[in-house]
This record gives structure tokens, C-alpha cells and sequence, in this order.
């Protein structure tokens, strides 16, 4: 979330209610100074003093929210003016000398004083409060509500993206999807009977709910044109053409599958990461790429997809770059050659161990920020 977006997202009348609270909280600061000189402060002084220094307190509180990690490069600063501003207001209008004895009008007019600081600040204070208490109600139960939300879209999207472990027809299959957040934008997918199936993987821009929403009409508008008899050579066009006018236009979607049609084994992208393709026979790794754009980018576009051999014990890795963005401490991604490596290593292994040794090794190297997803299939019959 960027600042902008930070302060357009606030409700407006909790931020002034929480501003409003800060003010008053800080203020008892400049009643209790005017407390600690007994009352010898002028009143415009003493007035001028707390209301600066209660602005100056909204104005932590600004930059706090603004800057974050590095907001005490403003604080500091803001810190420093203030102690300037009210020294100079304290020079130029001086405070009243203090008496050796004071009368009975003096004391009548500081127990006033008194009396008047002490209410004041009592009053700051119980006021501060409710403020804050009803910042934090509101927007306890605005949480709460936006919290419940994203757990039931974290629950929808489990069900859409569960883990995969199957077998089918000389072909065996396992893949996981493992979101940066609550609700994730990837998609894994195997979709078909044992002659006749689609192995997909789709990425969606961006991150969070949105994502996640278009990640469910991906999945959904894939389903229903496997199943209406859409051949696997014109899905990336067709998929394009439906979801292009139901998505934001600063969205897209990377897309890649492996499709079996009778003999035939053939592969698609759109904009994503090449597929990895483990040759048994020859212990080496290609990647089947493709120049096509992303699906979503523009409303008809012409797709290219290829036909691929594959013979027994070759693996076939489907993967999101999730995977090869993850940086380590000096900003030095993971990247295609080292997954490649690290899927070469392992790929004589159950699909569950590629998988697991995959997500390690990029675990090792850094943090994970973005979803991270991979499809793997194995050829276990005579191949294509």
C-alpha cells in the first residue's frame, strides 16, 4: 500500500477524531508548563505554547504515518523547530519576575491559575480519550469486517487452488500454489479425462483481493471452454477475448499450459516464464518459450503454440516467477539458471521432492514476496 493510497483508504472523520486526540493529549504539555512556572507565563505565552506544541505532535504523528521506518529523518527536524519556535516566543514575551511575598491578590489570582490548568488538562485529557476510543471502535470493527472479507476470499481461493496429485494415462501430475498473502493471483489447474486434459498455470498481476478475484474468472472461463470442446490451439486467443473486458486495464494475466489431445502433446504461453523440460535420455534441461503477449493487453490477438515430444521420465515444469524474483540480503535474484540447475538436480525424484528441493533452495536465497506456484508433470508411459 502507497501513502497516497494510505490516506484515501482513512475514513475522514476517524482521522480527524485521531488528530484531534493527539492534539489534545499533547496540549496538557504546555498546561503543565505553564503548572511548572506558577503561573508567572503571560496567557498569551502559555496559550501559543500548548497550541504549538500540539500541532507539532500532529505532526509526528503525520510523517510517523507517511514515512515510516524513516520518519525520524523528519521528526527530528520537526523536534528541533519546535524547541526553536517556543524559546522564541518565550524571549519575546517574557514571563512575569517572581516576587519574594505575594499578597492576597497574587495568591487569589495564581490559585485561579491553578485551578484553571487543572481543569484544562483534565479536560485535554478525557477528551483525547474519547477520541481515540472511538477511532479505535470504528475502526476496530472496520478491521474486523475487511478481516473477515479476506479470510473468506483466502478460503475461496484455497478451494480454487488446491494442491494437485494425480495420475492420468501414462502421465503423472503434482503441483502446489503457495500465495505472498492471505488470497493469491496464481492459478494451478489440470482439467480433462485421461486422453483428452489440460495441465495449466496462470499468473495474474498485482496482489490481493483483486487478483484473486480475476484468478477465479481464469479458472472458471478455462473451465467452461475445456468443456465445451475448445481445443487446446485457440484457448489463449479465446481466454483472452473473455477476460479482457472483465479486469481492470492496468491488469494482465501470464498464461501456460500443456494440453494432450489424442498423441499430441502440445505447449502455450502468454508472457509467462518458459516452460522447463527435463529430457530423461539426454540428462538435460530445454525451455520452451514463446514471443506471445500476455493474455489481457489487447482485446483479439493471435496466440502461437507448438507441439512437444516427450518420451518416459521426462518432467515437465510449469512455474510462476515468484520463484525466480526472490532476492537475497544484496538484491541478487534467484533466476532462471539457477531453478534450472536445482530442477536438473532433482528431477530423477518424485514429483513431491522436485517440488519441495525447489521451494527450499529459493527459500534459502531470500524472502518470498510474491505468490509462488509450480506445476509438475512426469511422463510415466511410452511419451508422445
Amino acid at each position: 500500500m502507497n501513502r497516497i493510497s494510505f490516506w484515501r483508504g482513512r475514513p475522514r472523520r476517524a482521522s480527524f477524531l485521531f488528530f484531534a486526540g493527539v492534539f489534545l493529549l499533547f496540549a496538557v504539555i504546555g498546561i503543565a508548563n505553564d503548572i511548572a512556572q506558577m503561573g508567572r507565563t503571560p496567557v498569551l505565552t502559555a496559550v501559543l505554547v500548548t497550541v504549538i506544541t500540539a500541532l507539532f505532535a500532529i505532526g509526528y504523528a503525520v510523517v510517523g504515518f507517511a514515512l515510516r521506518k524513516n520518519a525520524w529523518k523528519a521528526i527530528v527536524p520537526l523536534f528541533i523547530l519546535n524547541f526553536i519556535v517556543v524559546n522564541v516566543i518565550a524571549a519575546l514575551i517574557p514571563s512575569v519576575p517572581a516576587s519574594a511575598a505575594m499578597g492576597a491578590p497574587q495568591l487569589a489570582r495564581l490559585h485561579n491559575r491553578m485551578i484553571f490548568d487543572a481543569i484544562a488538562a483534565g479536560a485535554c485529557v478525557m477528551l483525547g480519550y474519547i477520541c481515540f476510543l472511538y477511532v479505535t471502535v470504528t475502526e476496530g470493527r472496520r478491521y474486523l469486517r475487511a478481516r473477515a472479507e479476506i479470510e473468506l476470499a483466502a478460503e475461496v481461493h484455497r478451494l480454487l487452488v488446491p494442491e494437485i496429485e494425480t495420475k492420468m494415462d501414462g502421465f503423472e501430475f503434482y503441483g502446489r500454489s503457495s500465495p505472498s498473502a492471505e488470497v493469491g493471483g496464481d492459478l494451478i489447474d489440470v482439467a480433462g479425462s485421461s486422453g483428452d486434459w489440460v495441465a495449466y498455470l496462470a499468473d495474474v498481476s498485482g496482489h490481493g483481493v483483486g487478483p484473486g478475484v480475476v484468478m477465479a474468472m481464469v479458472k472458471s472461463s478455462s473451465r467452461m471452454l475445456l468443456s465445451s470442446g475448445e481445443d487446446s490451439e485457440h484457448l489463449l486467443a479465446r481466454l483472452n477475448e473473455i477476460l479482457y473486458p472483465l479486469k481492470k486495464p492496468d491488469m494482465f494475466i501470464t498464461f501456460c499450459f500443456l494440453a494432450k489431445n489424442g498423441s499430441e502433446l502440445r505447449v502455450g504461453l502468454a508472457g509467462h516464464p518458459a516452460i522447463l523440460h527435463f529430457c530423461a535420455d539426454e540428462n538435460a534441461v530445454r525451455q520452451l518459450d514463446s514471443s506471445n503477449m500476455p493474455l489481457g493487453i489487447l482485446p483479439t490477438q493471435e496466440f502461437a503454440s507448438c507441439v512437444v515430444r516427450a518420451r518416459s521420465g521426462d518432467v515437465l515444469a510449469l512455474y510462476t516467477d515468484g520463484f525466480l524474483e526472490v532476492a537475497n540480503a544484496a538484491g541478487e535474484e534467484f533466476g532462471l539458471v539457477r531453478f534450472q540447475q536445482e530442477f536438473q538436480k532433482h528431477a530423477a525424484a518424485p514429483l513431491k521432492c522436485i517440488y519441495s528441493a525447489l521451494q527450499e533452495s529459493v527459500a534459502r536465497h531470500g524472502t518470498q514476496f510474491d505468490d509462488q506456484s509450480l506445476l509438475l508433470i512426469r511422463v510415466t508411459g511410452p511419451g508422445t
